[in-house]
């Protein structure tokens, strides 16, 4: 199944799929992460809903990667809501060991940003403190890229502040978004003290 997921021939890999059940063979959470990977992978949200809900009538037990699969799937559609859903299930299965890690709010952090919801990206960035997980570049920087889609510099700034405390060394392309922060919000002073102080 692997193979075929790989190819894009996500026909085959469901064939395969129902001759394993035909058999039966009881998929396992790899044969499922495989078909859910192969629907995001070829853009076909309800084949991968159809595949998450067989999974959990069939009583497999769900994991981190496999709800993260379906959050990619919906991020990359554009649904933002629906992605924000799979999510709030997820915290609801904590109980089985289940919880979001760095990729998962990494995928829902960006989500939100570029649908213009910087207020939702910044509660998620609050849970993912709570769970104790420490947001990397690419999380503060797409933080910050919301920030510049919203024009909203003053917070642009406290995300900006808070990754130079946590430790996090801000890169070229962290400079580069906080510029066009500047920019967009008309604050061309702070843009050329930016690059003055720019290590």
């Amino acid at each position: 199944a692997k193979g075929y997921a790989r190819a894009g021939r996500m026909e085959q890999c469901f064939e395969l799929y129902e001759h394993m059940r035909e058999r039966g063979i009881a998929p396992s959470q790899v044969t499922y992460g495989i078909l859910l990977d192969c629907c995001v992978n070829e853009k076909q949200m309800d084949k991968a809903v159809d595949v998450f809900n067989s999974m959990t009538k069939e009583g497999c037990v769900m994991n981190t990667v496999l709800y993260t699969t379906l959050i990619k799937g919906f991020a990359r559609a554009g649904q933002v809501e629906q992605a924000m859903l799979v999510y709030e299930r997820m915290l609801e299965d904590g109980g089985q060991g289940v919880t979001p890690d760095l990729i998962t709010f990494s995928i829902l952090i960006k989500a939100n940003c570029d649908a213009g919801l910087i207020g939702e990206a910044m509660k998620l960035l609050e849970s993912m403190m709570e769970f104790r997980l420490a947001p990397d570049e690419v999380v503060f920087n797409n933080l910050l890229s919301g920030c510049v889609q919203q024009c909203h510099d003053k917070l642009g700034k406290r995300i900006f502040r808070n990754m130079v405390e946590g430790g996090l060394r801000p890169s070229n392309a962290t400079f580069s978004i906080m510029i066009r922060l500047y920019s967009t919000c008309k604050r061309l002073d702070e843009a050329v003290e930016l690059l003055r102080s720019e290590p």
